[in-house]
């Protein structure tokens, strides 16, 4: 693999979100409300969580940002700066990842359609390590890399079909992700491994999976692992020997969202032992790869919120703020309870606080953790949700004609600069068709 790490950011101090409530305000009279903040210094640290974790596997290894989580510009260009790899799954993550810098040799490009003229679009875009996970897409593929005249990297996608408790699963039977590693159809990692090492231009890199997002238990990991080495060795017994240079764990390290949560350090001290053991077993020292997207953004943003009503029925209290799910779409569709806090006051409430957005849909009611502070909620107030950096920017709605809010990033030297601006009504009318001549 190629390895173009620039020198990273020092991360001398704590790099933990918090931020002063005096700012929090003045940011609310300057930019209005709801607004995204996002702290720089955070993502580098979770960067470097997931490197010391895995210092004690024994080839080269390497951490992948999955852009899907957060394609802000500002947040690319934090990642790129740590000299990181990608994985990208469309021609439009490609494509900003270019305008930001990035190194198309340090993607691993994993598509779900896999037609011809994605594979084509992204290898004229410079991207050479491409993960295949059907017959008809190696064919895509290979189409693809004959059409540009370009020697391809190719790994396969697997499904380990292991039991996965997490809060998405990536891998079971006959899902949609991957190939199983046996099977009378062409659709099987042996069928497709035989083909790309009988096909000239395309070189054989390794295997890739994944396993879920939000894993409860990292043991699922080693018994992929472990399910991959058999078949390697038993394959080679058939196709003759041949390398294996990369080897992609995919993602799943979870946030906690307020409960407690596997480490870093945790799935690899689960995993690494069987990767190094794997090493030894088909003599490759290769390059290993643990993909993240929500570990490495969300702990990193809040969404701050502001109070614009209360009303009280019973022993509940109502607590109306101006966002809603349309901005924090996992709590609606996963019901995730991120940790929100009242600001300036904490005390406890008398009250059942019910925190509720400004959605007409009885679903916009936010669940909360046991991290969370509501008490003394009054108009005019703000709210704080934390660890939204992942999923809720990529997904904003506009909901009842909704312009997106504006996102801040505190850089490492601790300024507040806006890095997207608040989308106005009139922008959000033309890009609906509103000054097409048909309108």
């Amino acid at each position: 693999m190629v390895n173009t790490r620039a020198q990273p950011v020092a991360r001398s101090r704590v790099a933990e979100p918090k931020f002063d409530e005096k700012e929090l305000y003045e940011l609310a009279e300057k930019f209005g409300t709801p607004y995204y903040l996002i702290d720089e210094l955070t993502l580098r640290k979770k960067v470097s969580e997931i490197e010391h974790a895995f210092t004690e596997f024994r080839g080269a290894f390497r951490v992948a940002y999955s852009v899907k989580a957060n394609f802000n510009p500002s947040v690319i260009k934090t990642f790129v700066s740590e000299g990181i790899m990608f994985d990208l799954t469309s021609p439009g993550e490609l494509y900003f990842l270019l305008r930001c810098g990035g190194n198309p040799q340090n993607v691993m490009y994993t598509s779900i359609t896999e037609t011809t003229s994605e594979f084509e679009t992204v290898i004229r875009g410079g991207v050479r390590h491409i993960v295949v996970a059907s017959y008809n897409g190696l064919q895509n593929l290979i189409e693809a890399a004959g059409k540009t005249n370009t020697e391809v990297n190719v790994l396969i996608r697997v499904n380990p079909e292991v039991r996965v408790h997490a809060e998405l699963r990536g891998s079971v039977r006959h899902g949609k992700f991957g190939l199983q590693f046996e099977g009378d159809e062409k659709d099987s990692a042996f069928a497709v491994l035989s083909k790309i090492l009988s096909t000239p231009g395309l070189r054989f890199e390794g295997f890739h999976f994944h396993l879920g997002s939000q894993i409860e238990d990292p043991t699922c990991f080693a018994e992929a692992v472990e399910k991959l080495e058999v078949f390697i060795l038993n394959t080679r017994k058939v196709l003759g020997d041949f390398s294996v240079n990369t080897i992609d764990i995919g993602g799943g390290m979870p946030v906690s969202y307020g409960k407690h949560v596997p480490s870093p350090s945790d799935f690899a001290s689960m995993v690494v032992p069987h990767l190094n053991s794997l090493i030894e077993s088909i003599g490759n020292r290769f390059t290993l790869i643990a993909e993240s997207g929500r570990f490495l953004t969300a702990e990193s943003t809040i969404l701050v919120s502001r109070i614009v009503n209360t009303k009280r029925f019973g022993e509940n209290k109502y607590v109306y703020i101006d966002a809603g799910y349309h901005l924090l779409i996992d709590s609606a569709l996963l019901r995730h309870e991120y940790p929100v806090e009242v600001i300036p006051d904490r005390k406890s409430s008398e009250q059942k606080t019910v925190l509720v957005g400004r959605l007409c849909d009885p679903l916009d009611v936010f669940p909360t953790s046991s991290r969370s502070k509501l008490g003394g909620a009054e108009p005019g107030k703000l709210v704080v949700f934390r660890d939204v950096g992942a999923y809720s920017i990529v997904m904003n709605m506009p909901f009842h004609s909704t312009p997106r809010p504006c996102i801040i990033m505190r850089d490492a030297l601790g300024n507040y600069v806006l890095v997207r601006r608040t989308q106005t009504i009139e922008e959000l009318f033309s890009q609906e068709g509103g000054d097409l001549v048909g309108n």
